[in-house]
């Protein structure tokens, strides 16, 4: 009679435990459904034997089959604890972001599965639960007084958890201790990867009592300043040209938001240029303030702030490497046949497609490098200054220019002719070997700015090099 009342409690204990292991590998959305039908079936056999789950328990406890109904209660209430803890989560959003970030969610679940737990020894199995509450009560008291800074750091980051300042994956500062990206949150501190490539440990009771600075939020875009001295006496609207010029030949450096320029200081020797920019990143901070002091320096060189002495045709011949083997007296010979040509924004130096006869120098002013594609928009490939030099492979290869060069502001530039090198080569047999090593030099030179070097990469064929070779020699 036992055996043949206890089969549908029995047949459902079984179908649970099958149901366990089986849906381990399940979607939550499958595991929510599976565990609701399981709580109805449950429960419509507790209803049908008399019984309830619920602390209002009135059944037969004293039945033949009251062992399998209590199992049954249990494994309801431990069901029912379950699917509510998995609707919290899901309540609160674990997103991807936020997997490590459990504190909140850990802890409530806990709460509803004790609460369960409380419910199952007082209601179904009618176990006295007073005298092990007044128990825990001091067995807390002296376990808190133990653990009390281990129990703040866990209370600090229930406390960040809430108010969710941060996730994995942000950059964040916290006061002075650390800056970096969060790797990992958990129950007692936050792992910080430093820009080092260290990992900072930093308890959550720390994390709550300082100021946290999320570097990820809205942006990742970081400001940033620098101050520029110079002991020039030029006219403070030209040293603050030049300075935004120098800004243009800086690509870690934001075109939105624009970056602001204006005087700090102005004194009988001395004038200080302040400049505030963005960067993409924190990783940028310090390469762009690099780029800004470079170029900064390159334009004032260039333009004579500090010394006055405006450089010469020849003086910009001598620095290009293309020239390192020439004598003094050929430099000299080489710039009595340049042009010196003016631009203003928007005039072309040279345009794509055309055939290149001449080297130019960059004497003053912004350009820009572009290619146009052949679904008809247009490659940026950066801008070039001051002391820099675009057209030699088209000028000695014959080859059509690949690119459009654009001022951005009003400058000037010395074009070489093809026919003062032809000249230069006739006159001295030697040159050419020197001159094709210089020109292989210069073009693979890692000094040279990105612009200027991608809008002619590097020719590993030899096809390029083999032509050049060609126009050396056959004007040697």
């Amino acid at each position: 009679m036992i055996a043949g009342v206890s089969t549908v409690p029995t047949a459902l204990l079984l179908a649970t435990l099958i149901l366990v292991v089986v849906l381990r590998s399940r979607t939550t959305a499958t595991k929510i459904g599976c565990e609701i039908v399981m709580l109805l079936l449950i429960l419509a056999e507790l209803a049908s034997r008399g019984f309830t789950p619920l602390p209002m328990n009135g059944g037969p406890v004293h039945a033949s089959d009251a062992p399998w109904l209590r199992a049954l209660a249990v494994v309801w209430w431990l069901i029912a604890a379950r699917l509510v803890a998995t609707l919290t989560t899901l309540g609160l959003g674990r997103d991807a972001r936020s997997r490590q970030a459990r504190l909140f969610s850990d802890l409530l679940a806990g709460g509803i599965y004790l609460t369960a737990i409380l419910i199952i020894l007082n209601s179904v199995l009618d176990l006295p639960v007073a005298g092990l509450l007044a128990t825990s009560g001091v067995f807390a008291i002296v376990l808190g007084l133990a653990l009390q800074n281990t129990l703040a750091d866990v209370f600090s980051g229930v406390a960040v958890g809430l108010e969710q300042p941060f996730h994995v994956g942000d950059r964040i500062t916290i006061g002075e201790h650390a800056e970096g990206i969060v790797v990992e949150m958990n129950w007692r501190s936050i792992r910080v990867q430093t820009d080092g490539e260290d990992v900072a440990t930093i308890p959550n009771s720390i994390v709550a009592r300082n100021q946290i600075i999320n570097r990820s939020v809205p942006t990742e875009r970081r400001a940033a300043s620098a101050e520029i001295p110079t002991l020039s006496s030029a006219p403070s609207e030209h040293l603050m040209d030049l300075v935004r010029q120098a800004l243009l030949l800086c690509p870690d450096i934001l075109i939105e938001p624009a970056p602001s320029i204006a005087l700090k200081h102005i004194g009988t020797r001395t004038t200080t240029i302040g400049v505030n920019y963005f960067v993409a990143s924190t990783p940028k901070l310090t390469s762009a303030k690099s780029q800004l002091l470079r170029q900064v320096r390159r334009l004032f060189r260039h333009a004579g702030v500090g010394d006055g002495r405006i450089e010469t045709p020849a003086v910009l011949l001598q620095n290009l490497p293309l020239f390192e083997s020439l004598s003094s007296e050929q430099i000299e010979q080489l710039a009595g046949d340049t042009l010196r040509r003016n631009f203003e924004p928007g005039d072309a130096l040279m345009e794509q497609g055309s055939v290149g006869a001449s080297l130019f120098v960059i004497g003053s002013g912004i350009f820009e490098i572009r290619r146009q594609r052949d679904e008809g928009s247009d490659l940026i490939y950066g801008r070039i200054g001051p002391g820099e030099y675009i057209g030699e492979v088209s000028m000695m290869s014959g080859d059509a220019r690949s690119v459009t060069v654009k001022a951005l502001t009003s400058g000037s530039a010395i074009e070489l002719p093809r026919a003062a090198l032809e000249t230069l080569l006739k006159q001295d047999e030697a040159l050419s070997t020197a001159l094709e090593r210089s020109v292989q030099r210069g073009l693979a030179l890692l000094d040279r700015d990105d612009a200027a070097r991608n809008c002619q990469p590097l020719d590993h064929g030899g096809s390029i090099l083999g032509r050049i070779r060609g126009f050396l020699r056959a004007h040697a």
